[in-house]
């Protein structure tokens, strides 16, 4: 304590004991009609009930905060302990009266938790829409194994596994006419991965590739792994479904076989038993998934997307990228490559996206989407061509983190060049050989600067295009996140076109006309949801989506349903301001 402060507490106290004292020099009782004085002895007591008196005053003076802060401890004893009548009663009145305790801010929050929670409550459409994760589920109780499924041919193959189209095997029940007509159509696709080190038991192979499970909907063991199961889900966290996420129904462990064109397509990865020459272990992880028409990098070399798909394409990537943070996942490994398309047989629609390959994510429940990184051999994802920033340029030590909340979107800004017609320019070569969108400068995610960013077509919307430089910021701290810009590619493809002009020089919209907006979508998510046909999102009057109406026998639901569906699901009032905010900025 300064000297100062002893000083004046010096002079406060002893201030007030003399002024005691002068004022009752001495203390007297009256006994029997006489009075008696007492003052040793009341003294000494008076002396000692004051110095108690500014001790425990000045401990309280030092502890509380104020007399706002006391009131507060005392509501809350009154409301755990007590009876909380009158302070409910208090809060009512405020509430009656408009005061300041909730504000209409707080109300229309309040709304928009009320949306969420509405259209949550909806099982997911393209759950309910698919046919196969029902039959899947009839069958598992029992483990699954590669004997109850046929097999076609090979649709894709990397350096960590191999997809082959599939079915599961006709019921004993059904007749051969039956079985011929299914015969050939194969709706499902299941993943082998390639086992090169792992041991030869479900426990090992599940614990090295847990990662590639995150996205599963269930897992096929038998008893001994339950325990186990129940760690990694301590340890490892999962992804709900959402529609542009891949579909996996099932994972499960057995037995490698060999597959047709095994041995012509991956003889290194078979077991010995199989390929003498072989490196693989017998047994590996089996992925149960939805069968996908073809991969992004396919789809954009055969036939190129217009500017209205190629919107709604990056809005379907941003919004699995929004899941996947609100989640604690960082994918760590998009491309091209694992990005799925389910293409609409009218060709009409835009193509359904889902983010697939998981093997490189971050999922640990404990540190979220930090990764102590203390030495170089610490894995920091897949492609090191399109990892962000901070993550490339990362330097290992024992107080190392990287932060990876924000580098998806990053990958996610690289892949809009390829969605709108041009080469990625952190790719060396061409995005396909028979490439002929325009060619930019090779860029090196380590040392490139925002300037040697090339433009975008002419024909992009000058609000897209801003969004995606700053989707590929360098900084961090400066780089959108994957939440707003989603809402933002979200607003500019459902809402008024007034609100989303660039400089627009009128107010933006009062928080009562947004949620009045929100709940004219809410509306149409609820009622025509469920009749939703093939046809487009057409655009009326009123500058929003509109759903027409449609044949309720058919189980397809568009893209872009999904799509307001995806966002109702997540929507906070405070974000679509910030996301007006950020649009109409100069």
């Amino acid at each position: 304590m300064s000297i100062k402060a002893c000083t004046f507490r010096l002079l406060r106290n002893g201030r007030t004991l003399l002024r005691h004292f002068w004022t009752n020099p001495a203390s007297k009782d009256v006994v029997d009609g006489r009075i008696v004085s007492t003052a040793p002895q009341s003294t000494v007591r008076l002396v000692r009930e004051h110095a108690r008196r500014l001790f425990i005053d000045n401990v309280i003076k030092r502890v509380s905060n104020s007399a706002a802060a006391e009131f507060r401890r005392r509501a809350a004893k009154r409301l755990l302990y007590g009876n909380s009548a009158p302070f409910l009663a208090f809060v009512g009145v405020n509430l009656a009266s408009g005061t300041s305790i909730i504000t209409e801010e707080d109300e229309l929050e309040a709304a928009c938790w009320g949306i969420r929670e509405t259209v949550s409550a909806m099982e997911w459409t393209f759950i309910e829409k698919d046919y196969e994760i029902h039959h899947i589920s009839s069958r598992l109780s029992e483990p699954f194994s590669l004997e109850k499924f046929e097999f076609g041919k090979a649709i894709a193959k990397g350096c960590n596994g191999v997809v082959y189209t599939a079915q599961l095997k006709s019921d004993s029940s059904e007749g051969a006419e039956n079985h011929a007509e299914r015969e050939g159509s194969f709706p499902l696709a299941v993943k082998m991965m390639f086992n090169y080190d792992a041991e030869s038991n479900a426990m090992s192979i599940l614990r090295a590739m847990h990662r590639e499970t995150v996205p599963a909907m269930s897992y096929s063991s038998n008893e001994e792994l339950n325990v186990w199961e129940e760690s990694i889900r301590q340890r490892c966290r999962t992804l709900p479904p959402h529609p542009n996420i891949v579909r996996i129904y099932n994972a499960f462990t057995d037995s490698v076989q060999a597959l047709p064109g095994s041995l012509a397509l991956y003889p290194d990865a078979l077991p010995a038993r199989i390929n003498p020459n072989g490196y693989g272990r017998n047994m590996s992880l089996f992925l149960v998934m939805k069968r996908y028409d073809t991969s992004l990098q396919e789809y954009l070399r055969v036939s190129p997307p217009n500017q209205k798909v190629a919107i709604m394409l990056l809005a379907q990537l941003l919004e699995a990228v929004t899941h996947m943070v609100s989640n604690g996942v960082a994918h760590r490994d998009l491309k091209a490559d694992n990005v799925l398309l389910d293409i609409d047989e009218t060709e009409e629609l835009c193509p359904t996206l889902a983010v697939t390959d998981f093997g490189c994510c971050l999922a640990d429940r404990v540190h979220g989407l930090s990764l102590h990184y203390t030495s170089p051999d610490t894995d920091k994802g897949g492609n090191a061509a399109l990892m962000a920033p901070e993550v490339v340029c990362a330097e290992p030590g024992p107080f190392s983190f990287i932060n990876y909340s924000k580098a998806d979107v990053w990958a996610v800004g690289t892949l809009a060049y390829q969605l709108f017609g041009m080469d990625n320019p952190f790719h060396r070569i061409g995005c396909n050989p028979g490439h002929t969108g325009k060619q930019v400068k090779f860029l090196l995610s380590s040392s490139y600067t925002e300037a040697d960013l090339p433009s975008l077509p002419e024909n992009v919307p000058p609000i897209i295009s801003r969004l995606v430089s700053e989707m590929l910021s360098r900084n961090p701290s400066k780089r959108i996140s994957a939440e707003l810009a989603a809402t933002v590619c979200q607003l500019y493809l459902w809402a008024p076109s007034s609100w989303t002009q660039i400089g627009n020089k009128s107010p933006l919209p009062t928080s009562s006309e947004v949620l009045q907006w929100l709940l004219c979508l809410t509306t149409k998510v609820l009622c025509e949801g469920r009749r939703i046909s093939s046809a487009k999102f057409m655009v009326d009057e009123s500058d929003g989506p509109s759903f027409p109406a449609a044949n309720p026998d058919i189980a397809h639901t568009s893209p872009e349903y999904r799509l307001v569906e995806s966002f109702l699901r997540r929507i906070k009032l405070s974000v679509v301001r910030d996301a007006l905010q950020w649009m109409n900025q100069s």
